[in-house]
């Protein structure tokens, strides 16, 4: 399960994130969309947040939520992830022609 920006609130206001490490737009974001939210102290001030299947991510954490969900869902070999999201990162093509180093050839698939 997954949330970014506002849908963070929609958890918080159903529970699941009382007792779950997860992230927002900030702490008093969730306590001021959510009236129930009781997850204050799982709460981590971090862009993005993997607590087994589930990732949060507050509004300017979207690539790094994108990573961690293509992680879980075991997508990439961890070494076409890793040149996947330093290219996303830096837009460096350096790191674009890693990425396509990293995929199978033609032959392989």
């Amino acid at each position: 399960m997954g949330a970014i920006c506002g849908a963070t609130a929609a958890l918080a206001n159903i529970g699941i994130l009382d007792n779950r490490r997860h992230t927002s737009n900030g702490a008093g974001f969730l306590e001021m969309f959510s009236p129930c939210y009781k997850g204050q102290s799982f709460y981590i001030d971090e862009s993005s947040v993997a607590d087994n299947n589930l990732i949060t991510a507050g509004s300017a954490g979207g690539l790094l939520w994108a990573k961690q969900i293509i992680e879980y869902l075991d997508v990439f070999q961890s070494e076409t992830l890793e040149a996947w999201y330093l290219y996303f990162s830096t837009s460096k093509p350096a790191h674009f022609f890693a990425l396509m180093q990293t995929l199978p050839s033609n032959n392989e698939i």
